[in-house]
């Protein structure tokens, strides 16, 4: 059997249980069906090399959602708070864990600066502090110096099966607001920005609805999604995925929109980069994962001073202008500078290599290999 042929079934399959719902329960037995169920979750361990696109990963995305709404499939792996820290990352080049079930200690840690704003970011599915893209977002901070940077450490719960990863985003949400809510409120809601990476972006999101929730109606200033993970997400199931309404202002960089990253326009702004195209330029070796990481590395060219206006996206009134942007107009600035004031869907070109912004100016702009800032450190990794 081919694997479109078996993708084809699969599919059929999550189908017939989509529309049998958990009446399923009754006319199978448990044995079977948690069988069936499990057989679903193993084919999410692969990303269907060979079968085209539109059947392997809209079968993905359907069984992952099937499984969500059925609802009698729970992560193995259940979040716990206090296995979770902040990970600060000083100008010393020292890491220091704060765990979130003591998240008042931040304030005084060695090493925070109460007088600058912070970013907290947060990587995506398989990823650790010590194995993702958050060094060289790290290191593009570092060389603006004004900045603290922490890194959210919640790989037990996103580095396992996707399905469980993808359904412990809500409770590691909400863990990240509880911790959030034991900080200066003032602060946190005008000096904090969360930024996160394909499942990383959904548990921004949910961080910021949750604290909205616990507080009362106090909200986070900007949230950025940098290509939020499609699959299981935004199928109207019960993972809402990160959207606008989850700070005063939420941005989104989409990269891979319709395999690893969602299509869709959820933000109050939406940059697609070269359009539609699931593949980035420069992509042609890993198109998949690498179109999929191109959002952060877009987003950490931006970090460094003198690239804060390379990108520079044009607003689309509609859908499929998206396809070449022929139709867009009226600019706004993607990435760490972006105006709170420009919302809507937009076209961004880019290139291939770095400098990737179209309108990097070569005379004075900042490769990520450079040295700066007051830690010299090389930070490949936290």
């Amino acid at each position: 059997m081919t694997l479109a042929h078996r993708f084809i079934i699969l599919l059929l399959l999550a189908m017939d249980l989509s529309a049998q719902g958990h009446d399923v329960q009754k006319r199978q037995s448990p044995i079977d069906f948690q069988d069936l169920l499990q057989f679903l979750q193993d084919q999410l361990r692969q990303l269907a090399i060979g079968v085209p696109l539109d059947i392997s990963f809209s079968a993905l995305n359907y069984i992952c959602s099937t499984i969500v709404d059925l609802g009698i499939v729970q992560s193995k792996i259940v979040p716990d708070m206090s296995k979770m820290s902040f990970q600060l990352h000083t100008d010393e080049c020292h890491n220091v864990s704060v765990p979130l079930t003591r998240a008042e200690d931040l304030w005084q840690t060695p090493g925070f600066q109460q007088d600058r704003p912070m970013v907290i970011f947060i990587t995506g599915w398989t990823t650790n502090i010590n194995n993702s893209n958050s060094g060289p977002m790290a290191k593009a901070y570092q060389c603006r110096n004004d900045t603290n940077f922490v890194i959210l450490d919640a790989s037990n719960f996103i580095d396992t099966l996707y399905t469980w990863s993808a359904l412990n985003t809500e409770a590691i949400g909400a863990y990240v607001a509880k911790a959030l809510v034991k900080l200066n409120r003032h602060y946190i809601t005008t000096r904090l920005h969360v930024i996160g990476h394909s499942l990383g972006a959904q548990i921004a999101g949910s961080t910021g609805r949750n604290y909205k929730a616990l507080t009362g109606g106090e909200i986070l200033t900007r949230i950025t999604g940098l290509d939020p993970a499609n699959p299981c997400f935004y199928d109207g199931n019960n993972l809402l995925g990160v959207r606008s309404g989850d700070a005063r202002f939420v941005d989104i960089i989409h990269t891979n929109p319709g395999i690893l990253g969602t299509p869709r326009r959820q933000a109050d702004a939406d940059f697609f980069v070269q359009g539609l195209a699931p593949f980035k330029s420069g992509c042609a070796e890993a198109p998949i994962t690498c179109s999929h990481n191109r959002a952060v590395d877009y987003f950490v060219e931006t970090v460094y001073p003198s690239n804060a206006n390379d990108f520079l996206g044009k607003r689309c009134t509609h859908y499929a202008d998206l396809l070449d942007g022929r139709n867009c107009r009226d600019a706004a600035i993607m990435g760490f500078a972006a105006n709170y004031g420009k919302l809507g869907m937009f076209y961004v070109d880019a290139n291939g290599s770095e400098p990737y912004g179209k309108q990097a100016s070569l005379s004075n702009y900042t490769y990520t290999n450079t040295s700066c800032g007051v830690c010299t450190r090389d930070i490949n990794y936290i």
